[in-house]
């Protein structure tokens, strides 16, 4: 038998998944830039040419220039620099991994190699802990956190 008004149920198009992001401190960035620098350092002693991040083919002060650039929008965001989070996706946390590898494998200034594998542990922590996040002219920055009212204000 023929059944009628039977119809193939759609797939509904999928909202593009956000990617995750951590909230760092202006510190970590710091510790972010020592250890991607050192690594950067080493691999020009050690190899020919500069090393190159993600997809789009990246050199370390294109990555520093973008994380800056969300530092800033942090800072609109949140005037107190101590209080002030920017966000670094989690695919993002590879490149401290492969700066430590380089550390490792090249023999990095004392000091830095374990401060940039204390900061991938925190990293690693933080990334239970994504945020929403939204964009500032292109620039992703978090939502900013509003007091809330008292009851009946």
């Amino acid at each position: 038998m023929f059944r009628r008004n039977q119809t193939t149920p759609t797939p509904t198009p999928s909202t593009p998944e956000q990617p995750e992001a951590i909230a760092i401190n202006l510190d970590e960035l710091a510790a972010l830039e020592r250890a991607l620098l050192e690594a950067d350092r080493l691999r020009r002693h050690w190899m020919d040419g500069p090393p190159r991040f993600g997809q789009v083919l990246l050199t370390v002060h294109d990555v520093m220039a973008m994380l800056y650039q969300r530092a800033g929008a942090a800072s609109v965001v949140q005037p107190d620099p101590q209080r002030a989070r920017l966000p670094l996706y989690r695919h993002e946390i590879k490149w401290l991994a492969d700066a430590i590898i380089c550390m490792e494998r090249h023999y990095a200034r004392e000091g830095l190699l374990s401060e940039a594998r204390q900061l991938h542990n925190r990293f690693n922590a933080l990334l239970g802990q994504a945020h929403a996040i939204t964009h500032m002219g292109g620039t992703p920055v978090f939502v900013p956190e509003f007091p809330q009212l008292p009851e009946g204000a």
